[in-house]
């Protein structure tokens, strides 16, 4: 894996504290909001949850990492998407017994919204960033843009488009920076947030 500077492959040593950051993270992500409305329990669900998408980056994506894993990017590479059985061999099964059957639902629900979303928009090959994320104490310093950058270059290389999907308003920028753009809002179920699907082009090659 070819990394930028600082930027190296998530393995098991760093995937507790991957994960952890994941839910510190989130905690104020709107979908996550809606999702887990207790605030006072929100970042220990998020962590039981994310450790199944940490586990999967690591067994079937491309997982990335800077600052001892306090700075965390998961790929799903062309071809590939989560399946059910990857899903349980990660500890999806586990999961609703941690965070409750009624989150769990309102999670499945919502990433079902996105992925109809995902398919309408993007029949290719492409890269899907599954999740990124940077501890709070962190944010604000480039660590995001460049673990999402150092990803970006490994699609660019391949002339292949990504595809990624946010429910926090404040990301859309972000990601625009990037060179991706809104291909569609939608509801994340009764009560639920908005997301958008946002979708990048391969960067043109280098002039000769």
């Amino acid at each position: 894996m070819q990394s930028g500077p600082g930027i190296v492959p998530l393995d098991a040593a760093t995937l507790k504290t991957a994960t952890t950051t994941l839910a510190r993270a989130f905690r104020d992500d709107p979908m996550f909001e809606w999702v887990f409305p207790d605030a006072a329990k929100r970042e220990q669900d998020l962590a039981s949850l994310n450790r199944v998408a940490v586990e999967y980056g690591l067994r079937y994506g491309r997982a990335t990492q800077s600052d001892g894993g306090r700075c965390v990017a998961i790929w799903l590479p062309p071809g590939q998407s989560m399946s059910m059985g990857r899903m349980a061999r990660s500890g999806m099964l586990a999961a609703p017994f941690r965070v409750g059957f009624r989150p769990m639902a309102k999670f499945a629900g919502a990433n079902g919204v996105m992925d109809k979303v995902h398919k309408r928009h993007v029949t290719q090959p492409h890269w899907q960033l599954l999740i990124v994320g940077v501890d709070p104490s962190l944010q604000g310093q480039g660590r995001g843009s460049a673990i999402v950058q150092e990803g970006l270059g490994q699609a660019d290389r391949a002339a292949l488009p990504c595809y990624l999907d946010t429910s926090k308003t404040a990301n859309l920028p972000f990601y625009e920076k990037l060179g991706f753009a809104v291909v569609e809002e939608a509801v994340l179920g009764k009560g639920g947030p908005l997301a958008w699907g946002m979708l990048r082009p391969p960067a043109p090659p280098p002039a000769a």
